[in-house]
C-alpha cells in the first residue's frame, strides 16, 4: 500500500540520522490530528511527549510527505492523503491503552491493541513473531489472544481458552477474525506502552 510506505517512512532513519520520535508518535500524531486536527506544535509536543525539536522534525516530514500542511494561525492539518493514511490505521488497529487484567500480573503494568481481521495473518506468520516484536519493542511479555465468542490464546500444539477478565477484555474489545496484543512490562519504561503499536506496524507489510 503506497500510502503504508508512506508512514513507515515517516519514522525511518533519512539519510544516515536516525529520528528520535518512533513509529508509536506517527501514528498517534496522525491518529490525533485527524480527530482533533488542526493542532498546534506544542500541543503536540505535549501530547507525544516529545520535544519540540522532535515535533518540529516530525511535522517536517509529514509536510514533505504529503501528508499535512502548515498554516501559521491554525497549526498543523492533515490533507487528503493525511487523513487517509489515518483512517488506514484506524482500520487496522485500535489502540486500548492500559488494561486492568487483575491476578494475571500483579504489579505488572499492560496495554492492550487490536488487529482488525489480522487472524489469517498471524496463522500465515506464526504468532511467536508477533510475540518476540513486542518483546523487541520494549515490553518484557505479550499476550496473544485470538478473538471470539470463546477467546483463546494460542499455545504449543494448539490453543487455550481464556477466562476471567483477560476474556471479558477480548469480548468487549473485538471481533471474532481480531486479535488482542498486550504488552507486559514488569519495569516503569515508557516503552510498554508503545511496543504493541511498534509490534504491529513492523508486522505489516505494505
Amino acid at each position: 500500500m503506497e500510502v503504508l510506505v508512506k508512514v513507515k517512512k515517516l519514522y525511518q532513519p533519512l539519510r544516515g540520522i536516525k529520528p528520535s520520535f518512533r513509529a508509536y508518535h506517527v501514528f498517534l500524531a496522525l491518529t490525533s490530528l485527524r480527530r482533533e486536527g488542526p493542532l498546534g506544535r506544542i500541543t503536540l509536543s505535549r501530547k507525544l511527549e516529545l520535544g519540540e525539536a522532535a515535533v518540529k522534525t516530525l511535522v517536517r516530514r509529514l509536510r514533505d510527505s504529503g501528508l499535512a500542511t502548515v498554516d501559521r494561525v491554525a497549526g498543523v492539518l492533515l490533507t487528503e492523503k493525511g487523513v487517509e493514511a489515518a483512517e488506514l490505521l484506524e482500520s487496522l488497529m485500535i489502540y486500548l491503552g492500559p488494561l486492568e487484567l487483575g491476578p494475571i500480573c500483579g504489579g505488572c503494568r499492560t496495554y492492550g491493541l487490536v488487529l482488525k481481521g489480522f487472524r489469517k495473518v498471524l496463522e500465515d506468520v506464526g504468532y511467536l513473531k508477533l510475540r518476540d516484536l513486542v518483546v523487541r519493542e520494549g515490553a518484557d511479555g505479550a499476550l496473544i489472544v485470538y478473538c471470539g465468542d470463546r477467546p483463546v490464546m494460542p499455545v504449543s500444539g494448539g490453543f487455550e481458552e481464556v477466562a476471567g477478565t483477560l476474556s471479558e477484555v477480548a469480548q468487549r474489545s473485538c471481533s471474532s477474525g481480531d486479535i488482542l496484543v498486550i504488552s507486559i512490562c514488569c519495569s516503569n519504561s515508557s516503552e510498554c506502552s508503545r511496543a504493541p503499536i511498534e509490534a504491529a506496524l513492523d508486522l505489516l507489510d505494505p
